[in-house]
């Protein structure tokens, strides 16, 4: 009997290594797309199929990998920082490859890349947190970047595409301030919080040494 439990909690363990390894896969392929746009850049074959099919599987497999290593159970936090930093490569790639031949202004990747290193340094060093934290205006910052990429992938065929990313662009400048500015906001709420806790631990202190110098008198 504890045999097959130990048979079947190995059968588990492996299942689930796999599927994390299947969602890995997916989000590390994003770096690889961005690799073959670059490439796409260098030699001139900048069609309109090639960038749309480079953009369409990159944004599927952005949709695809969490609810595959949901599979698992629970998302490791490396699974979930590899989503992250294959989807700002990727966003980062093409955008900085469409600004450098004016398709589209240079501060959106500029912006982007910011918030960026503010979302990194929230998790890691604000929050303390072992995998990326959430962030609802990061969520929809995400949909509008593969919105922007699609956009300018096919732009090669529909030139009305550069012009309408122009006239928007603006607007996304005030959508990604406003995302940086929320991090801001939860950093005074964190702020404050500790500083609450901090001075109920000193008054708590404060209290024992009182009752302790009591008790010697």
């Amino acid at each position: 009997m504890a045999s097959a439990v130990v048979i079947e909690s190995r059968a588990l363990r492996r299942r689930t290594l796999s599927i994390r390894a299947a969602a890995n896969l997916l989000s590390v392929s994003r770096v690889v797309l961005s690799t073959i746009w670059i490439c796409a850049f260098v030699l001139d074959s900048r069609q309109w199929i090639v960038l749309g099919a480079i953009a369409l599987c990159a944004a599927l497999t952005d949709l695809v990998d969490g609810p595959v290593a949901r599979l698992s159970g629970a998302p490791s936090p490396l699974g979930r920082w590899l989503d992250s930093f294959a989807d700002v490569v990727f966003v980062l790639t093409v955008l900085t490859c469409e600004a450098a031949i004016g398709a589209i202004p240079v501060y959106i990747p500029i912006l982007i890349g910011m918030s960026f290193t503010q979302y990194v340094l929230d998790s890691i060093v604000i929050s303390r947190a072992a995998a990326p934290v959430k962030s609802r205006l990061g969520h929809w910052g995400g949909v509008v970047n593969y919105i922007l990429v699609i956009a300018l992938a096919f732009s090669c065929e529909f030139t009305s595409l550069v012009w309408l990313a122009f006239a928007c662009a603006p607007a996304l400048a005030i959508f990604y301030i406003a995302a940086m500015l929320e991090r801001v906001i939860a950093y005074r709420a964190i702020w404050r919080r500790e500083s609450q806790h901090s001075s109920v631990r000193d008054w708590r202190a404060e209290g024992t040494s009182a009752r302790s110098a009591r008790c010697k008198t």
